[in-house]
């Protein structure tokens, strides 16, 4: 039986919503899906992410019948298509965002004209609130929102979990909010 009669029968399987289909359909493609992900987004995190969505997508899409998988004529290059698609789409999310975070960035130094010394002064609020933080939610909050470090990056480079970091960073934004609170009260 070639490749294509396989791949028809498999498609008419999960038509039908058939678990034992869809498994089968995940073991047989989900590695050379990743492949293909991480060939595009030079990310692994990413591709494993991205592909998972896609088996999600895929298996609930089919289920409500909102694929037409009857008009499928090859099933890799169907799915190649759609893992193409969502890398490229994903590439172009993040330079958006890259690019709307740069337009919003101003100069370190920068200051309204007219709140000059009101704005220094919270400054120094800020900066006596941030030292204050234990020595490890201090260093995780300096990585993350003074060098604008990622979980992955900040969990490697202090041999911790990124699951750690989000909690410490989460921390150390209470104890800042709590701080900065009791200074305006």
């Amino acid at each position: 039986m070639s490749a294509t009669t396989n791949d028809t029968e498999l498609l008419a399987q999960l038509k039908t919503g058939s678990i034992a289909a869809f498994q089968h359909f995940y073991i047989a493609y989900r590695q050379w899906l990743l492949v293909t992900a991480m060939t595009i987004l030079k990310n692994e995190e990413e591709a494993r992410e991205l592909v998972q969505e896609f088996f999600i997508d895929f298996w609930q899409n089919a289920r409500y019948e909102k694929i037409d998988l009857t008009n499928i004529q090859t099933l890799k290059n169907f799915l190649f298509v759609s893992i193409k698609n969502r890398c490229l789409n994903k590439i172009a999310k993040d330079d958006t965002r890259k690019k709307r975070m740069k337009e919003i960035m101003l100069a370190a130094d920068y200051t309204p004209p007219n709140n000059k010394l009101e704005n220094n002064e919270l400054k120094q609020q800020l900066e006596n609130a941030i030292n204050l933080l234990p020595e490890r939610q201090l260093l995780v909050f300096r990585l993350a929102y003074l060098e604008h470090k990622t979980r992955k990056e900040i969990a490697a480079a202090m041999q911790i979990s990124e699951e750690t970091v989000k909690k410490q960073i989460a921390n150390a934004l209470k104890t800042l909010r709590t701080y900065l609170r009791k200074i305006q009260l």
